[in-house]
């Protein structure tokens, strides 16, 4: 009782506001924990289900765990199609892991109304947990994050670091901010991974999951969010970066601008990417001429290609047995696996340019970006 009145003794001030987080002059946790656990995509599923395992092994430290994600959404044609979140996903048949749908910070206060937790942990949920809720808990809040922290503070960690082509990466477990994204204690930091040249968001998601997921259990079972900070942040040799969330025009490539290597980063990081081909036809008795969007899915780099006529960036053409579309770059040259035309099927490069002068007209075999100038 006594440690719940400190914890509500809350400094005000900016400069000296801290992560909300208690701390006992014993390193021993006395209480079961009651988890409160939020939670939305596969990076989060990795952490939950070694915290589920955990507690099956371990039932006299982790009483029980609630699950708080977001809300079903609908999507497809006419809305008609409810696809889960994955860790609604998880969660589902396993009675003992309770789903709480939240989506707001009222909704999440909300909660508390009916349920009681002594420890909040959030892995990519999106939404900062409330002052009020954190304060509920006795021993605060804790966060995975997919990188070494401070270094790609945000929301696209895992991007940030194929997109800017690190050799390395890793896990840092932090305490939660009440008022912001991953300004709070750091209380446990992984040692570097490699970041392999085969690997893409998908995999780095997998592995970091499975070190988040570790160092997530290390936390829990040695009682660490319950001791003092260490000096582990203010010795830090990763210097502040943010992660910020990426918008739908980063996935357009500049050919003039970007790297064989950068559009393969920029491919592992986000997937599918996007360009421009300008169309000139009639259609209809209609006149068209306008840029159309194509999507470029799954990017190789060719090195030491020379073909003939593809000297500025953006200009493509099949190469000598029809089974790659080479596109010139900044620097060289980059073969999609996949193409797909505004409003058409995904396409092999063969299918694609079979059906360029159709959709096209006489146009020059050329990618160009949005801010291309067509009356040039």
């Amino acid at each position: 009782m006594i440690r719940l009145l400190l914890r509500r003794i809350v400094v005000r001030s900016e400069s000296i506001f801290k992560a909300v987080r208690p701390f006992s002059n014993s390193n021993a946790v006395s209480e079961r924990l009651k988890i409160a656990y939020f939670g939305t995509d596969e990076f989060s599923v990795s952490s939950l289900a070694k915290l589920y395992a955990y507690k099956q092994a371990n039932p006299d430290k982790i009483e029980s765990i609630h699950v708080i994600t977001r809300s079903v959404k609908s999507r497809g044609r006419k809305s008609k199609t409810f696809d889960d979140l994955p860790i609604g996903n998880y969660c589902a048949g396993r009675g003992d892991l309770p789903v709480i749908r939240a989506d707001s910070l009222e909704e999440i206060k909300s909660i508390l109304d009916n349920h009681r937790f002594n420890l909040t942990v959030a892995v990519s949920y999106g939404k900062l947990i409330p002052r009020l809720f954190l304060e509920s808990c006795i021993f605060g809040g804790l966060n995975v994050h997919p990188s070494l922290l401070p270094r790609y503070s945000g929301s696209s960690p895992i991007q940030y670091a194929l997109i800017n082509d690190d050799k390395f990466t890793g896990c840092t477990i932090q305490t939660l901010h009440p008022t912001k994204f991953d300004q709070g204690d750091v209380i446990l930091r992984s040692d570097e991974i490699p970041i392999a040249q085969s690997d893409n968001f998908i995999s780095l998601q997998l592995k970091l999951g499975d070190l988040g997921g570790n160092l997530l259990l290390k936390v829990i079972d040695e009682d660490l969010f319950n001791q003092e900070p260490s000096e582990v942040k203010d010795s830090s040799k990763y210097e502040f970066s943010l992660a910020s969330k990426i918008t739908s025009s980063r996935n357009q490539i500049l050919w003039n601008q970007m790297t064989a290597r950068q559009i393969k980063r920029l491919s592992d990081a986000l997937g599918p990417l996007h360009t421009y081909k300008l169309v000139d036809i009639v259609k209809k008795k209609q006149s068209i001429k306008e840029l159309q969007k194509v999507i470029i899915i799954g990017v190789t780099e060719i090195p030491n290609f020379d073909v003939n006529g593809l000297q500025k960036p953006g200009l493509f053409s099949l190469n000598a047995d029809k089974s790659i579309l080479v596109i010139k770059t900044a620097d060289g040259y980059i073969a999609p696996k996949s193409l797909k035309f505004q409003c058409c099927k995904e396409e092999v490069p063969l299918e694609f340019m079979r059906s360029l002068y159709r959709r096209c007209g006489s146009t020059p075999d050329e990618f160009v970006s949005l801010d291309t100038d067509l009356s040039a």
